[in-house]
């Protein structure tokens, strides 16, 4: 926008995601540079400009610049992902819990070491999941009602629901047994490799389907191996 001006997308706790103008920031030294940065935790001020119809940052405080993010591949992608997310769903619809879940994630996530990563973005995509009202029920078949065998592997369809093997037509992908238990979960599960790649092949399929998801299983291996 200029030179010396930027507009950005923001999600708010009370707005969801807007685009706004922020004038004056492209300067090393400029006093609002810190608040556009990607996957900043800020605290600002906007006002809706009548005329042009377009949102303006006036004044703010950044929280945090989760600058791990920058130095951890696995990290970087997380979070772009997580934007993803964010955009897909526009903003969580502009919904406060959705907006406290990103903060929440983005701060465990700065936090979290290097190996954390693959299972805190499952475990959050599995809570908004839930927030959202579409998480599957893993403990019964979607099509007849028949309880899910206990400490068995289970077939899914499309959209992450339970199938049993009276009702599965044609060959169905497999969530691991180890996977169903940590989504369950059971506090005593810790996935190994196979059952991660299991989760997220199972977590970005229902997102693929639900939210038009435009990542590919292969693009987000750099997170999970």
């Amino acid at each position: 926008m200029g030179d010396n001006h930027r507009t950005v997308y923001m999600l708010t706790a009370g707005q969801g995601l807007i685009y706004a103008a922020a004038f004056g920031v492209s300067g090393k030294t400029a006093r609002l540079r810190p608040l556009i940065q990607p996957f900043s935790l800020c605290d600002g001020d906007f006002y809706l400009d009548p005329v042009k119809k377009l949102w303006r940052l006036k004044d703010g405080t950044c929280l945090n610049r989760h600058d791990s993010f920058h130095s951890s591949l696995r990290k970087y992608y997380a979070a772009v992902f997580w934007s993803e997310l964010i955009f897909k769903t526009h903003g969580g619809a502009g919904s406060g819990d959705f907006f406290q879940l990103s903060a929440d994630f983005l701060d465990e996530l700065d936090r979290a070491g290097n190996e954390e990563v693959p299972l805190l973005l499952i475990s959050v995509l599995w809570i908004f999941l839930g927030q959202e009202g579409i998480r599957p029920d893993l403990e019964r078949c979607a099509r007849c009602g028949r309880k899910a065998p206990d400490k068995r592997a289970v077939c899914y369809d499309p959209e992450g629901h339970v199938v049993c093997s009276r009702c599965r037509i044609a060959q169905l992908p497999v969530l691991s047994e180890k996977a169903r238990s940590y989504l369950s979960g059971a506090a005593d599960i810790i996935p190994n490799r196979d059952d991660v790649d299991s989760l997220y092949t199972y977590i970005l399929s229902i997102l693929k389907v639900l939210s038009s998801f435009s990542f590919e299983k292969e693009s987000l291996d750099i997170i999970f191996k």
